[in-house]
């Protein structure tokens, strides 16, 4: 071929360098490794949103990227091995790079958050039986915190004498659980020389029946004497367990269950913030 054909179609060394130009190339070396992270174990998606995080923080102008987004450009299918978050951290970097960034933030366990992929869906029925476990542990609260409370008023009333005047225990066969128990005490005593009549043992006692207590009424024998606490601002109200002591702990089975709602509450509300900053950011 003649030397006219190869300076027609080669391009020049001029055209070269202009095409070398044209090739986009990062914006900088982003000295980041899985090590900077606070997990500890790579084997779930939940970790990866770590890295993702990170991404969305230092992100600049750069839209916002979902943990799926980085999973598809790397090729990674779920999350389970230091390898698997180590392709979504370079996806991650390389972005970052071409997205022209010039300053990063060092990832810091104080800052790193985990976007929570809860959808909007899930976080309606997860509100739905927040709100029903917490309004029926919560009225029952009412009902048995008050007496707990009132019993917890007595510790300071003062102490007369008394006398057993009858005494029994109630049996219930209705309930499915067999046969329950309730003890009764009728007493009398003297405060400031009038006699009165009581039937209260303490507050949170009063009317409770449980399926252990069938011999009750043996602690308080017709004719017996007992120590009787009587208010002194209202001789006519008294108690026979006062304080703490009186407090029937079987009725306070229902603290764990507003507990555990209180955290359910604090759970779904963090969940809610999460995920509504996760959609709408």
């Amino acid at each position: 071929m003649s030397e006219s054909f190869w300076e027609a179609n080669l391009p020049s060394s001029d055209n070269v360098e202009d095409q070398s130009e044209d090739i986009p190339s990062p914006a900088i070396k982003i000295d980041v490794t899985l090590d900077d992270f606070p997990v500890n174990n790579w084997n779930s998606d939940n970790d990866g949103n770590h890295i993702v995080w990170w991404y969305n923080q230092n992100r600049g102008n750069g839209s916002r990227k979902t943990l799926d987004y980085f999973k598809s450009k790397s090729g990674v299918v779920q999350i389970s091995s230091t390898t698997d978050a180590q392709k979504i951290l370079d996806s991650v970097l390389t972005t970052l790079q071409y997205d022209g960034v010039e300053d990063v933030e060092q990832p810091s366990s104080d800052t790193i958050e985990i976007d929570n992929p809860t959808s909007l869906a899930s976080l309606s029925g997860g509100w739905l039986f927040t709100g029903i476990w917490c309004t029926v542990s919560f009225v029952a609260l009412i009902f048995i915190g008050g007496p707990v409370l009132a019993d917890i008023g007595t510790a300071d009333w003062t102490p007369t004498d008394g006398v057993v005047i009858d005494s029994g225990v109630d049996v219930s066969t209705g309930g499915k659980g067999g046969n329950t128990y309730c003890l009764w005490v009728d007493y009398q005593y003297t405060f400031e020389n009038t006699t009165y009549n009581g039937y209260v043992v303490s507050y949170s006692q009063d009317n409770s029946c449980d399926s252990w207590s069938a011999d009750a009424d043996e602690d308080y024998p017709p004719g017996s004497n007992v120590t009787v606490f009587v208010n002194p601002d209202n001789p006519s109200e008294a108690v026979l367990e006062n304080g703490f002591s009186g407090i029937d702990f079987g009725v306070c089975c229902v603290f764990p269950f507003v507990i555990i709602g209180v955290i359910m509450l604090v759970g779904m509300l963090k969940s809610t913030f999460t995920t509504v900053k996760s959609n709408f950011a």
